[in-house]
């Protein structure tokens, strides 16, 4: 197939060498002229265009959307968008920020280079200099580097965590991010098993404390029980009370019986002396019944219903004590369910397709400007000082 003749550019639309010399020419005599323009704008622009078309690396940024929930937050269910909007408590944000604050720690960095070897993995930037980790970085330098690779942003509003990483590779980027967190989720995990661990800790302490004061109060209880040979002195004060008023109505009625002998018998007559007899005994008998309630001796049944009665008292405490220890574990240990923090992933980290970094136009546009500025407030300083001068 035969190409067509394409019509050759009329050479009036074309500078000839002549016209290009004096352009040159202009331009050299121009810089010459004002050096302050030549260094100030056309060298830096120069060594600005070539690193950021020659020697700047590629670098790719993964994306990923997360969001700090609590195992009672029954939206964590539903991990959209739309049901994350209004943020949360007040707690869930603190625990966001305090994440926030983990991703940007030196503790984070350690644990991310010993996992993926960042040194190592930053070192292979070719020619572009600037954005090497040199392999024998001291820590402060190289977790310096760390930050200008990674960010976290928070949005209030909704509780999202918004993190970037940077790579050379779009594989790596991505990797990157998904260590990020990986390691997130362990740091919450930990995070809430830490205070688990303290809380259970403390309410235990309390239930095997309370426990030792209960058993301390029932063996008191228990050697009282022995060393008086009493189940319950109530029990026996009870009893020795019905005893006494069974005798004494006893006693009322051979009083009575007595009584009615004596109108028609002498008091010295058998019958009299036997019914005397037999209330003369029950008399001793409700004394001897009474004195065992009232009696000055140390075996008196009313001091021990008071010793009985006491240690009765500090079993039923340290009992009631125990109870609520154990119902103060008990919720310990729901409440520590309840309030477990999990790190909920709305958008895994993302594979970019094309380079983020540099931005190579907008990066010279801005260099092209600040260059500009700086030159232009430099002719104002020099004018002005040649003012004066004349």
């Amino acid at each position: 197939m035969s190409t067509p003749n394409l019509p050759k550019p009329s050479p009036k639309f074309l500078p000839s060498r002549q016209t290009l010399r004096k352009h040159k020419t202009s331009i050299r005599r121009a810089l010459s002229r004002d050096k302050l323009l030549l260094w100030m704008v056309v060298v830096p622009m120069l060594f600005s265009m070539v690193y950021f078309v020659i020697l700047a690396k590629d670098r790719y940024v993964s994306e990923s959307l997360a969001v700090v929930k609590r195992a009672d937050d029954s939206s964590a269910v539903n991990l959209t968008l739309s049901s994350l909007v209004g943020g949360g408590s007040a707690t869930v944000k603190e625990d966001a920020l305090l994440l926030q604050q983990y991703i940007l720690s030196p503790d984070m960095f350690k644990k991310l280079d010993q996992k993926l070897d960042l040194k190592q993995a930053f070192a292979k930037s070719g020619l572009d200099l600037l954005q090497r980790l040199p392999q024998d970085a001291v820590f402060e330098d190289a977790y310096q580097y760390y930050l200008s690779k990674v960010s976290v942003l928070f949005d209030d509003k909704t509780g999202v965590l918004t993190i970037h990483t940077q790579g050379f590779g779009p594989t790596f980027a991505r990797q990157f991010n998904q260590a990020v967190l990986t390691e997130s989720e362990v740091f919450l995990n930990e995070l809430s098993q830490n205070i688990s661990r303290t809380q259970i800790k403390e309410a235990q302490q309390d239930v095997t404390r309370t426990y030792a004061d209960l058993q301390a109060a029932e063996r008191d209880l228990l050697q009282f029980q022995n060393k008086n040979r009493l189940i319950d002195p109530q029990i026996q004060i009870e009893a020795t009370s019905k005893l006494v008023a069974e005798l004494q109505a006893k006693k009322a009625q051979l009083e009575a019986d007595r009584n009615n002998l004596r109108t028609y018998l002498n008091d010295g007559t058998p019958q009299i002396k036997a019914a005397q007899s037999a209330i003369d005994a029950i008399d001793a008998q409700i004394k001897k019944e009474e004195s065992k309630l009232t009696s000055s001796d140390n075996k008196k049944l009313n001091e021990k219903m008071l010793q009985f009665t006491e240690l009765k008292s500090r079993v039923a405490f340290a009992g009631d004590l125990y109870k609520l220890a154990l119902t103060s574990l008990e919720k310990s240990r729901a409440e520590i369910n309840r309030t477990s923090r999990v790190l909920a992933v709305v958008s895994q980290p993302t594979q970019a397709d094309l380079a983020y970094y540099p931005r190579t136009l907008y990066s010279l546009a801005t260099i092209l400007l600040i260059s500009l500025l700086l030159y232009g407030f430099a002719k104002v300083v020099v004018s002005i000082i040649r003012d004066h001068r004349i």
